[in-house]
């Protein structure tokens, strides 16, 4: 049966479509009101205003039509308006509000007004069956061309032969093949579904319905090109009585798993994980099923006896050993398989390792309180013998079985985590590593994952060293605005140099003075775009601080949207370390900046205040965070201990590294007895303290460098030979969405594809800068629904782009296919503009000046799910 389209609610649809049908087509009345609209006179009126007499000129779709429509009689207009209703019903990648602005706009050309409170007005009757591209609105003409044409023409026939064609939708198929450009209009298959959605498929794009035959039919692509859309509905029909024989049911839909992943694009497989709670107790399960319950995602380290699972690929857990047993959370594979310690303590201490992958899961589900996938739910899909039962965590799934599980799965939600254990690390070859790639790819994320495999367990941490492994990762505005937060009052930045966070960062990064320019900087660079008091022009967002005339700083009151890790690390503070142990860490973080010196890193001479308190500054040398880190792995050899530096390539490199641009390579790696006598490796003797130094042997050196802001071949020679280099890019299949397959809800009962629109716009950033200046999948990791997909779109990536482009709102334009070929606009735009006459601006030709475009932004609350849509539909 094709009117099943998984979770839309078709019935009212197909209802208004009946009553049309009766009322319109069989009949000559209207749909709101008493009048006979639909009949030949004003369809002809139509054709010979509209068809006939097109308007080139300036303007958009509506405007050139009521000038088209202004000297017709009010019925034209009003049938016009009912015919636009006609055609808003299908599309679902168009709000239901702008389609009912759309219809009443162009009643009301009729003197009267639109009772937007009509049944078939209403938001179940407008929320649509199915995107219909962007191409559907870009060529609205064409399909009220087409619209028109099948009017006239079904109106010219007998009575009979009108009941003979709204009773066979095949005879209707046929007839409709004399209509000029039948085969190229997408309003052909959605008169066909709307009027016999039993026979017909809800698939309105050519390119879609191609794309079906081709791969159940395996027919040559040339081969479907040539077909008829009556010889494609045909082999659509078969295809559709094929697949309900063999899934034994008839609730099938090709957009809906299992019979989607058979034809559309895959970028991953499925794969299937086990969990026996006999052989390990998942400790934070409670936890992690109600941080998915509340939208957040849970990434956990899960063995994997398959190495061919890929990034993107869904995991489905089952659970084993002890009832109730099923599928009871689902996500996305994010990191490949690696080698680590075994789980089990005891082969962990004998050295034994077992593969791993990393998964984020989206839902977890608790089996004796949720509803969940059952073993018998699961011995019923028997499709194609996938086995259910494996011994093995890590096996896939057959697609035909995957596809069944998925649609599952989904039902299960709409009816309604496991940290890993932290070994010792085995002493082993150093790593110098710098991973590289554009920004957002999840180099800094990647570095926060190894963390891990650097931390020891403790049962107390100090105060300080709670609040230390809290914030080491936040950046510095995060901490001053974790400060700022804490404060809760405006304050002075003497009060936040003195404030708990501030003096921790500090230490991580071995700074004793110094710090206040760093406050500075941040402060005013974050601060509110239009602030009367903050005079700087260099802003970067988040836009969060501002400050008083008497300088006094404080936090916006919309700062929380923008940073809510910062909140969350301030509640953790407070909250202290939890029953569970927490880690002693044996890593340091530090971020290079072009003022960042040998002596921050390494050694340094620096003030200090007498003891006494007399307030006199005496000298002394004072190590740097490296040389520090180093004494930590040189005091602990059978542990290995790591320094991570983040934008290691905004520093001046030589001149930071000093002497240790010897020392780091691994074949000159100091080893030291329990004498502290050295056995092997390399000593040199430092500027400043004049004392021999090594670098230890179980030191890691792990980097990150944005290449867009410097490529890698900038990078001094001598570092590169010293370093490995692993390039990160962008991948959108580790983007979950709201149901861990790339898809968020668009708030108008429709998806947006976050994995498409990021390749989408890469493609275009490639070939219009290069490939290091893309988008990286961070930006959208965290993005669950469609505000908060406009929140980065508004406040991340725009600015981003316009950095890159150098303020060329042409080209950003471009990038996001809000203008055509010739710089026409493509409705509805994200980045608008205007062309600005010098005669309308001075109010005379100006030899000095030439006309000019005016760019803007447009209003979050004015960002329609089409104008996302359009970005990646359609190339």
């Amino acid at each position: 049966m094709s009117r099943y389209c998984g979770e839309k609610i078709v019935g009212p649809i197909l209802s208004a479509a009946k009553q049309w049908k009766e009322k319109c087509l069989l009949q000559n009345g209207s749909v709101f009101s008493k009048k006979s609209l639909w009949e030949s006179q004003y369809l002809e009126s139509l054709e010979a205003h509209f068809i006939n007499k097109p308007d080139e000129g300036e303007g958009d779709f509506f405007e050139k039509l009521e000038s088209q429509l202004e000297s017709t009689p009010p019925e034209v207009k009003q049938l016009a308006a009912e015919m636009f209703w006609v055609m808003s019903l299908c599309p679902s990648n168009v709000g239901k509000s702008k389609k009912l602005e759309s219809i009443s706009k162009i009643w009301l050309w009729g003197g009267e007004s639109l009772d937007e409170n009509h049944p078939l007005l209403s938001g179940e009757v407008l929320s649509g069956i199915g995107s219909s591209g962007t191409s559907y609105n870009t060529n609205r003409w064409r399909e009220l061309v087409f619209f028109i044409r099948t009017l006239i023409s079904f109106k010219a026939l007998s009575g009979a032969q009108k009941e003979r064609l709204m009773k066979d939708g095949w005879q209707f198929s046929e007839w409709l093949e004399s209509i000029p450009e039948s085969d190229s209009r997408q309003l052909r298959h959605m008169f066909l579904f709307l009027l016999f959605p039993d026979d017909f498929e809800r698939i309105f794009g050519g390119t879609d319905r191609r794309s079906i035959v081709i791969e159940f039919t395996k027919k040559l692509r040339r081969e479907v090109r040539k077909l008829s859309a009556l010889e494609i509905d045909k082999i659509l029909n078969d295809i559709r009585k094929e697949q309900i024989e063999q899934y034994s049911t008839d609730e099938l839909d090709f957009y809906v798993p299992p019979l989607r992943d058979l034809w559309k694009t895959r970028k991953s497989k499925s794969f299937l994980f086990t969990w026996n709670p006999k052989n390990w107790e998942w400790d934070g399960f409670n936890t992690d099923r109600e941080s998915t319950a509340d939208g957040k995602s849970i990434i956990l380290r899960w063995s994997c006896s398959n190495k061919g699972v890929a990034i993107g690929d869904k995991a489905y857990l089952l659970r084993t050993g002890i009832n109730p047993r099923g599928i009871i959370a689902a996500g996305n594979v994010v990191r490949e398989p690696f080698e680590a310690l075994h789980w089990n303590v005891e082969k962990a201490n004998e050295g034994k390792t077992k593969t791993y992958v990393e998964i984020e899961f989206t839902q977890i589900l608790d089996p004796v309180v949720d509803s969940y996938i059952s073993t018998d739910d699961l011995s019923k899909i028997n499709i194609d013998g996938q086995d259910w039962f494996p011994q093995d965590s890590g096996i896939e799934i057959i697609t035909k079985s995957a596809g069944v599980l998925e649609k599952l799965w989904q039902q299960i939600l709409s009816q309604n985590t496991n940290e890993p254990i932290n070994l010792k690390t085995e002493i082993k070859e150093p790593k110098n590593i710098i991973l590289y790639g554009p920004p957002g790819t999840g180099k800094t994320y990647y570095l926060n994952k190894l963390v891990t495999e650097y931390t020891d367990i403790s049962d107390h941490m100090s105060a300080d060293e709670w609040i230390e492994s809290v914030i080491s990762k936040l950046t510095w505005w995060e901490i001053i605005a974790a400060a700022l937060f804490d404060i809760k009052n405006k304050t002075k930045v003497a009060n936040i140099l003195m404030h708990p966070y501030i003096l921790a960062k500090a230490r991580i990064q071995g700074r004793g003075k110094g710090v206040g320019p760093t406050l500075w900087s941040n402060l005013q660079h974050h601060a509110l775009v239009d602030s009367e008091t903050v005079k700087t022009t260099d802003r970067g967002a988040p836009y969060i601080f501002n400050k008083t005339n008497d300088s006094y700083w404080y936090l916006l009151d919309t700062w929380g949207d923008d940073c809510p890790e910062v909140i969350g690390a301030v509640e953790k503070i407070k909250q202290g370390p939890s029953n569970r142990q927490e880690g002693l860490k044996r890593y340091i973080f530090v971020t290079f900046h072009q003022a960042y010196s040998y002596e921050d890193f390494v050694e340094g001479i620096r003030p200090q205040e007498t003891e006494e308190d007399s307030g006199d500054i005496i000298y002394k040398v004072q190590p740097g965070v490296f040389r520090r880190i180093c004494q930590k792995a040189k005091n602990d050899p059978d542990h290995r201990y790591a320094i991570f530096i983040d934008e290691i390539n905004r520093g001046n490199i030589a001149k930071i590294l000093g002497e240790l641009i010897t020392l780091i390579e691994p074949d000159k790696r100091a080893i030291y007895d329990s004498d502290d006598i050295l056995v092997e490796g390399m000593e040199l003797t430092l500027p400043y303290s004049g004392d021999k130094f090594g670098v230890p042997k179980n030191l890691d050196i792990i980097a990150t460098m944005n290449t867009a802001d410097r490529s890698i071949a900038l990078l001094d020679t001598a570092l590169r030979r010293r370093f490995q280099f692993e390039e990160m890019m962008p991948n959108a299949a580790v983007i979950s969405g709201a149901r861990g397959d790339g898809y968020i809800p668009d708030g108008d009962g429709g998806l947006i594809d976050l994995r498409a629109l990021l390749d989408a716009v890469n493609k275009r950033m490639r070939f219009l800068l290069h490939r290091d200046q893309t988008l990286g999948h961070a930006y959208f990791t965290v993005v669950k629904d469609f505000s908060g997909l406009k929140n980065v779109l508004l406040h991340q990536v725009i600015p981003l782009l316009q950095e890159y482009f150098y303020e060329d709102w042409h080209r950003i334009q471009l990038v996001f296919k809000d203008v055509g070929p010739s710089g026409e606009k493509i409705e509805p735009q994200l980045i608008c503009h205007e062309s600005v006459s010098e005669i309308d601006v001075l109010g005379f030709d100006h030899d000095d000046y030439e006309d000019s475009i005016e760019y803007w932004v447009v209003p979050k609350n004015e960002i329609s799910p089409e104008t996302i849509r359009k970005i990646y539909e359609n190339g």
